[in-house]
């Protein structure tokens, strides 16, 4: 498996997938420390996961398809290997992105934060913000194989454009609901709210606030959304190799 997976990775070396790692958390650090330096903290993880996380995914999950998809696959099903196998360190690959960009996010906001030392008028504690992006992670992790399987199919844009809706959409307005459990695309958010004390639409979770309840701020959410992500991660890897593991060449 290994080798699969280094195999992959060597596909993605010196392009701009690989550049998506930085620029993505770096362009999140930059927008909130210009745009809303008084809420700089839970700005940073706020648009990172209702809108730049859910782009970057999407961007960097159809250029590792794409890479294959421009030889309609011919370069791995002519050969003699495992297409399970080879799918799964796509997987992988797109994993191993996804932890590296967030773990970009967690040190360059946590870092330029105590350099600068803002007035913040929400100030996250450094143990909140590491649950945060480990949390972050793995609730968009069922993402990884539902947008390779979607930019193999249908293409980049496409693609792009019904993640980024389907969270700024679905993400924030479901994500404060009851049925916030049945809607994927909520979790994220939903998530936040009691790590980051931050609501889906940005304002702060407190009382006065749009959209607040106090229930939002229970942790009880936090196992059930980590089982139902990661069940499904789980789910649909297994359906997309499948499906990868069928495809001829044409």
């Amino acid at each position: 498996m290994y080798s699969y997976f280094k195999s992959e990775e060597l596909k993605m070396k010196h392009t701009f997938a690989r550049k998506l790692i930085f620029l993505a958390p770096i362009f999140t650090i930059l927008i909130s420390l210009v745009l809303a330096p008084m809420y700089f903290q839970i700005d940073c993880y706020n648009w990172w996961y209702t809108m730049i996380l859910p782009g970057s995914i999407s961007l960097g999950c159809t250029l590792v398809a794409a890479k294959d998809k421009k030889m309609k696959n011919r370069a791995v099903l002519s050969l003699p290997i495992n297409l399970k196998k080879v799918w799964i360190s796509k997987v992988l690959v797109c994993t191993a992105m996804l932890i590296g960009a967030s773990v970009i996010l967690f040190l360059g906001s946590s870092v330029l934060g105590g350099i600068l030392n803002l007035n913040e008028i929400i100030k996250v504690p450094i143990f909140n913000k590491l649950v945060a992006v480990l949390l972050l992670v793995i609730a968009f992790l069922w993402q990884i194989p539902l947008c390779l399987f979607l930019g193999s199919k249908i293409g980049m844009f496409p693609t792009i454009l019904i993640n980024i809706i389907a969270y700024m959409i679905l993400g924030i307005l479901a994500a404060t609901k009851s049925i916030w459990w049945i809607i994927p695309y909520a979790i994220p958010a939903r998530l936040m709210c009691p790590i980051l004390k931050v609501l889906p639409n940005g304002l702060p979770a407190v009382e006065g606030s749009m959209t607040f309840r106090p229930e939002l701020l229970s942790n009880s959410v936090i196992l059930p959304g980590v089982i139902i992500t990661v069940i499904l991660f789980i789910i649909l890897t297994i359906v997309t190799a499948k499906w990868y593991e069928g495809q001829e060449a044409k």
